[in-house]
Order: structure tokens, then sequence, then C-alpha cells
């Protein structure tokens, strides 16, 4: 079964309650490695993200991503107007965020401008990972309980 926008509305009642759970408690452990600063974490995804674009890493475990294999292949670069573009966070407050990261060791910023997550970053959002792990496990299970149920 592909799940559809039609298909995730006629299962909202399966679906809807894992996600917001999981999500909210996603939110709640990033805020809280995050000083209390949801635009942190919107501008560290941003920037995750922005690396990843356009780039397969199927088949790349976890640890494998830890050990740096991440980084294979050509990686987009993002600078501090593109976050403020692709956000909508102010050009100024995500100013002050970043250089907030770079004092953390969360972010680097190269001598162009561009900026990357540190693997210093990684390792202390590691409980925002797991998670994440868990957020996902959860909605997977529950697709896969509605694709069981319908398959009977």
């Amino acid at each position: 079964m592909k799940f559809t926008r039609e298909s995730i509305r006629h299962h909202f009642g399966q679906l809807w309650p894992v996600h917001n759970r999981g999500f909210t408690l996603l939110l709640i452990k990033s805020r809280e490695l995050c000083e209390g600063d949801l635009d942190q974490v919107l501008i560290l995804s941003a920037i995750g993200t922005r690396t990843l674009m356009n780039r397969r890493i199927d088949g790349l475990t976890y640890d494998e991503f830890l050990d740096g294999r991440r980084s294979a292949g050509v990686s987009r670069k993002i600078n501090l107007q593109s976050i403020a573009d692709g956000t909508g966070i102010p050009r100024e407050t995500v100013r002050r965020k970043i250089n907030r990261l770079i004092a953390r060791g969360w972010i680097e910023k190269e001598t162009d401008g561009t900026l990357a997550v540190t693997s210093r970053a990684v390792d202390e959002l590691a409980p925002a990972t797991r998670a994440t792990f868990d957020y996902l496990r959860d909605i997977a299970n529950a697709v896969l309980s509605i694709t069981s149920a319908t398959d009977t």
C-alpha cells in the first residue's frame, strides 16, 4: 500500500496520535538541548538539510554517518542569508544564533562564510537523535499496523 494524502486522512485516527506524541517529545528534547531556543534547532536542521539536499545516503547506517561517511560526495553549502531566507527567521536573529552555536562548538564557519554542523554537535545532540529514532520507529510501526490490517 502506498500512502497518499488521502490515505493518511483516512487513517488519521491511527497516525496522528502517534505523530503528535513523538513529535512533541522530540521538540521537548530538542528545546532542552538548545537552551530553550527552538530557533537553534531550526537553524541546525536547515544546515543539515542543505548539506544532504539532492544527495542519497541509502544504505548508510547511523554508525557510518557518525564515522563521517555522511560527507562523501559533493556537499551543498549554506550561509547565513540562505538560512534566513529558507526559515523565515530574520537575518539579524540568525546571525546572533549562529554566533551562539559557533561559541558552543556546534557550528563551524568556513572562510567563505558557509556553515557546517560539527561532530561535537552530533555528539551533544545524541539525545535528540534517540528521540528522532523513537519517533520514526513509532510512525513506522503505526504505518505497518495499517498496512497489515489492509492486507488481510
